[in-house]
């Protein structure tokens, strides 16, 4: 099964398979099941009905891996529009950003930029943002720039893989500044020297960043799929005194909708990961990575 996720986290950065699939109106019906639409107002609806069913969500604007700066600053305008017009509507979410997106890959301080106006424009509205955690080669300028910004408004957080060997110290640094922590096991294509490959080694050490977050953490994101993982967070909230509203759980839209609804009916706070926009085609692939049952899924749609 490790062969079929590789072989599919490759396809995913395929430009010819991303020309055929975005144009294939089975395919784009497919896609439907992980990400809310391609327009604002679309993602908006739908954050409107899971708001209305008791969920929290966080919306996330598709797209990375900018290399022109228009396209870095259109998204950015396109996030913070996004809180504020789910702001003005009164709607329970934040925002989710990557710093690719943002033009990262083009200059650091450039991204940066983008991101403050994105964060500012958010805590003017009272809402948070979340930074993406994108490849390993980020990761250390990610949370650099996430430690700065949120020392000026107060209102970011980032995300923390746990197949990531180095994960264990990055979240004492954020716990140490009270920065919120989304926990998520990791989607992308690591070499064995800086990242676990084996899914029992990514869930143990997922177990043991719970407790760090658990202990020490400000408004803990727990954010996985697996049952075990989510009984053993609960375990560990009660043994340290933590009341439901203190953590949350985060998944992803069109996963476990099963799961979602029967922890919100105990009372957890459930969070959706809401994608909208153009630019899905990663995003999907990846969700098709995780589970073989996604890519029957896809390819059952593709043959009627």
């Amino acid at each position: 099964m490790t062969l079929l996720r590789q072989t599919l986290l490759f396809l995913s950065r395929r430009k010819e398979l991303e020309e055929f699939l975005k144009h294939n109106p089975l395919a784009r019906q497919a896609s439907r099941r992980f990400v809310a639409g391609e327009t604002r107002a679309e993602a908006l609806a739908v954050t409107r009905e899971l708001n209305r069913q008791g969920f929290k969500v966080t919306l996330d604007y598709l797209g990375e891996e900018v290399s022109d700066p228009g396209q870095a600053e259109a998204a950015a305008e396109e996030y913070a529009g996004a809180i504020e017009e789910a702001a003005a509507a009164g709607l329970e979410t934040g925002i989710s950003v990557k710093l690719s997106h943002l033009g990262i890959r083009i200059d650091a301080e450039f991204a940066r930029r983008n991101l403050l106006n994105v964060a500012e424009r958010a805590a003017t509205v009272k809402r948070f943002v979340r930074v993406d955690m994108e490849g390993s080669d980020l990761t250390e300028k990610t949370i650099e720039i996430v430690r700065g910004i949120n020392r000026q408004t107060g209102n970011v957080g980032t995300v923390i893989q746990s197949y990531l060997r180095r994960s264990s110290e990055d979240i004492d640094v954020l716990n140490r500044e009270k920065i919120s922590v989304r926990l998520v096991k990791g989607a992308y294509l690591e070499p064995k020297e800086i990242a676990f490959q084996e899914p029992e080694e990514v869930g143990l050490y997922f177990m043991r960043l719970v407790e760090a977050l658990m202990r020490a953490g400000t408004r803990p994101a727990i954010a996985t799929h697996d049952e075990r993982l989510i009984d053993f967070a609960i375990d560990i909230a009660f043994i340290f005194g933590l009341e439901q509203s203190e953590y949350e759980f985060q998944m992803l839209y069109g996963v476990r909708r099963d799961l979602q609804e029967r922890l919100r009916q105990e009372g957890y706070r459930v969070r959706v990961y809401l994608p909208y926009g153009e630019d899905w085609f990663g995003y999907f692939m990846r969700r098709l990575a995780e589970r073989p049952a996604n890519l029957w899924f896809l390819l059952r749609h593709l043959k009627e």
